[in-house]
């Protein structure tokens, strides 16, 4: 009886031990690139910078839209004018 339970403590304590020696050992006292540089940004700052981008697309496709409607309308104009001329 003795023995089984000398047996089964080791099967149990040989796991946990190698569990927490793989977790201490995966933490790294060195400091990232980004810490060192000073370029720590937060997640309420990605998030917005996130909202700001996703407004402006819209607002830069209409942009870009309305300019290329106003070039096809100038170029139509000059193509019109060009035509009352001869």
């Amino acid at each position: 009886m003795k023995r089984w339970i000398m047996n089964w403590r080791c099967w149990l304590f040989v796991p946990i031990l190698a569990f927490f020696a793989l977790t201490v050992s995966a933490c790294s006292k060195e400091k990232s690139p980004e810490k060192e540089s000073g370029g720590i940004r937060t997640s309420t700052q990605q998030a917005k910078e996130a909202i700001e981008e996703y407004g402006k697309r819209p607002i830069d496709k209409a942009r870009k839209t309305q300019s290329l409607g106003e070039d096809r309308t100038r170029a139509i104009d000059e193509a019109t004018e060009n035509m009352d001329r001869h």
